[in-house]
């Protein structure tokens, strides 16, 4: 704590500037809600960037004009890295933070459940606006803009219904999709929460504005045609689409993805490959260790009675240095405290930091011994120093 000697702090790891062990909690809460955040907002900026990068390519060596102008690229932008970095950054920690496993040091931070919402989010963004390049004419009521640049290449650069109509979808798209991007997963109710972060549904809501005002009075400054109200209605029907194709995309199983991802994975980065697939494989042996037998249960009780027999008869009188080297692992401890069942990964992380902190308090001890052994060292010194020129005192008296 801070109220702790100097020694103490310095043989510590983590200090509790306000003596109060729920603040490692709050730490724990607030480090896995970091990660998290920046885990949403890159879910939501690459299925953007995906969508937004392979319509421009495409259009642009297909009808030689890309449907989004610089301008609408630039709000598209701003959408995407300054309002969303701020609404998707600012979501508030929860309980249910705590009842998952912590992310392990070797794990990437894009998971194939977000590699799988990203590539089916921007499957569905394309496929909308390349239906509405290509047969918008037929069901929204605007003129072909393709067969136009076809005829006349210089008719890419008018304001164009159906462009327009590219770029408002996107817009709507994406927008509902940064509700999407707040669950990383797997859970469906995508609006839980959501009024908890004032942030969030004030930038959203002034996006959502901000898109009328762009498409109904930016004909000049954003290159946009004035829509109709069948065109709007489409429009929010396409947004709305994302939620629903969301819905879709959590009963694709993950498992194809999970292994193209560790491929590449393994292909990219060999040596963090190997460390994640150590780190799994312990996780596995630790699942398997809590699905024993009766049999095997009652052998390990056996077993922890009588380690905890060999603790009270040897470790007793031991000290603390080969106590801390008998127990510096967490399920050693366990055997040595009788635990019947593998704890949780939270009881398991606790037990871990309780060891941490009994190693750091017995270095404490030790290093306050030797200081005392020197001490004790220096005064016998000085004492014996003090009786010799005590001695020759006496002999020149």
């Amino acid at each position: 704590g801070i109220q702790g000697t100097d020694v103490a702090k310095q043989a510590s790891d983590i200090i509790l500037t306000d003596d109060n062990f729920s603040s490692i909690v709050k730490a724990m809460m607030w480090g896995r809600n970091v990660y998290d955040c920046i885990a949403k907002f890159l879910q939501f900026q690459l299925t953007a960037n995906l969508s937004a990068g392979v319509i421009s390519v495409i259009s642009a060596a297909a009808i030689s004009s890309v449907p989004l102008r610089a301008v609408q690229m630039l709000w598209v932008n701003l959408v995407m890295d300054t309002l969303a970095s701020l609404a998707l950054a600012t979501e508030p920690p929860t309980e249910a933070l705590l009842k998952r496993k912590p992310y392990g040091r070797t794990k990437t931070i894009i998971s194939p459940l977000m590699l799988r919402n990203i590539l089916g989010q921007s499957l569905y963004q394309l496929v909308i606006m390349f239906i509405i390049l290509y047969a918008g004419q037929y069901f929204l009521g605007v003129e072909s803009t393709v067969e136009k640049i076809q005829k006349n290449s210089r008719a890419g650069r008018e304001i164009s219904a159906q462009f327009t109509m590219v770029f408002n979808a996107f817009v709507l798209m994406t927008l509902f999709n940064e509700i999407n991007a707040r669950k990383l997963h797997g859970e469906r109710n995508v609006f839980k929460g959501i009024f908890s972060n004032p942030f969030f549904y004030g930038i959203w809501l002034f996006c959502f504005a901000a898109q009328i005002l762009i498409v109904t009075f930016g004909d000049k400054v954003f290159s946009c045609a004035r829509l109709d109200i069948k065109q709007w209605a489409w429009s929010l029907l396409f947004g709305v689409g994302s939620l629903i194709w969301q819905q879709i995309l959590l009963c694709i199983p993950v498992t194809p993805f999970s292994k193209c991802f560790s491929a590449l994975y393994r292909i990219c980065c060999p040596c963090c490959y190997k460390k994640k697939k150590t780190e799994d494989e312990e996780e596995e042996e630790e699942e398997e260790e809590g699905g024993e037998t009766e049999d095997e249960k009652a052998d390990g009780k056996r077993k922890k009675k009588q380690s905890v027999k060999m603790v009270n008869k040897h470790d007793r009188d031991a000290t603390g240095g080969e106590i801390f080297a008998k127990y510096s692992t967490i399920g050693q401890l366990t055997n040595a405290t009788v635990v019947t069942e593998p704890p949780p990964a939270f009881a398991r992380y606790m037990l871990r930091k309780s060891v941490d902190r009994l190693n750091s308090e017995f270095r404490v001890i030790v290093e306050f011994r030797s200081r005392l052994e020197e001490i004790k060292e220096k005064r016998h010194e000085e004492s014996l120093e003090h009786k010799r020129h005590s001695q020759g005192d006496i002999l020149d008296v």
